[in-house]
């Protein structure tokens, strides 16, 4: 049995780790690179280091030059690819050749899907309620540690709006593919496919493996103000893909998540709405209840319907591995 495995899974999983990170921490500094590399050719801007000391510096001078905006994206969209997508394929591919590691062709009912999106779209104001109290935590406690953190969220925050700065339709398609789709694939891929699969195999608890993941994907995003909601989120994202079974199955939730930000922004920007998300506008309070019930009543049907479809599939040997959700079987 062991001869069958390939080279990196015969390793200490600690080592697999150690492995991951290296893949990782590589393809992000190539891709990096690459992307300072062909700002020049692709939007006539000289020097990546001073374009990205001007959106640190004076984030909202940006507006008045649509291009170098559209630079900071493309900067953006390399390395959320070198650092989430391709060390995540690599790995998966390596781990077990010819098998389905990242559970990308696990069969899954429609309804999961569904489940997914509903369940991230309701959780919405009961999150944004517990980003509002982390707002308002006293980080001067932390020391110079908490104060340089959350000076450097101001600074993510003012680069967020400028990302979310759409005066075209076409800025607005941008901002799906960067904000939505490369996030929702490429974080899901790294977080849930590969990280949340590999503690679980360490610590040999499902529960475990989604919050610890949960807590590193939050951790990834540099928010402190936004840390508490966004493990909330991961952990929501990790018992969607723990009871689907299917990777793409979170990685909807995901885009449901940050696609709806960008619509509603969109929608907001060229006065169809009157909504401001991207502002500090507070959810009614019986909006609120009403969506943390509906979603509190989706998991748990989502949860029955998994117990169900678990009892329906054959216990085979050959339908045990593609079927099981990752974390149940063994």
């Amino acid at each position: 049995m062991n001869e069958n495995k390939s080279f990196i899974d015969r390793q200490p999983l600690l080592l697999q780790f150690f492995i991951f990170l290296f893949l990782m921490l590589g393809c992000t500094s190539i891709f990096t690179y690459a992307s300072f590399i062909l700002i020049k050719p692709l939007f006539g801007i000289d020097g990546a280091d001073l374009l990205l000391k001007k959106a640190t510096e004076n984030a909202d001078a940006l507006k008045e030059n649509i291009n170098e905006i559209n630079a900071l994206k493309f900067i953006q969209l390399l390395t959320s690819v070198g650092t989430f997508l391709v060390p995540s394929i690599l790995f998966g591919l390596a781990k077990n050749p010819g098998h389905d590691f990242l559970k990308l062709r696990s069969k899954t009912p429609l309804l999961f899907f569904f489940f997914s999106a509903a369940i991230i779209f309701l959780s919405a104001p009961i999150i944004n309620e517990v980003y509002e109290w982390n707002k308002n935590f006293d980080f001067n406690s932390f020391g110079s540690f908490g104060i340089e953190m959350k000076n450097a969220e101001k600074q993510n925050q003012l680069l967020t709006n400028i990302f979310l700065f759409m005066p075209s339709f076409q800025d607005f398609m941008i901002n799906i593919l960067i904000v939505a789709v490369v996030p929702a694939v490429a974080e899901e891929l790294f977080f849930r496919g590969v990280l949340q699969q590999l503690i679980k195999e360490a610590s040999k608890s499902s529960h475990l493996a989604v919050w610890m993941t949960a807590v590193l994907f939050s951790a990834f995003h540099f928010d402190i103000t936004g840390f508490i909601p966004r493990v909330l989120l991961g952990a929501l994202l990790g018992y969607v893909f723990l009871w689907s079974g299917n990777l793409l199955v979170s990685m909807t939730g995901h885009f449901i998540n940050n696609a709806a930000q960008v619509v509603l922004v969109y929608l907001f920007q060229t006065g169809n709405i009157s909504y401001d998300a991207s502002g500090d506008e507070p959810t009614p309070f019986y909006i609120t209840v009403i969506f943390t019930l509906a979603m509190i009543a989706t998991i748990y049907f989502f949860y029955k319907k998994r117990v169900m479809v678990k009892e329906e599939i054959p216990t085979t040997d050959s339908t045990i591995d593609s079927m099981m959700p990752p974390g149940e079987n063994g």
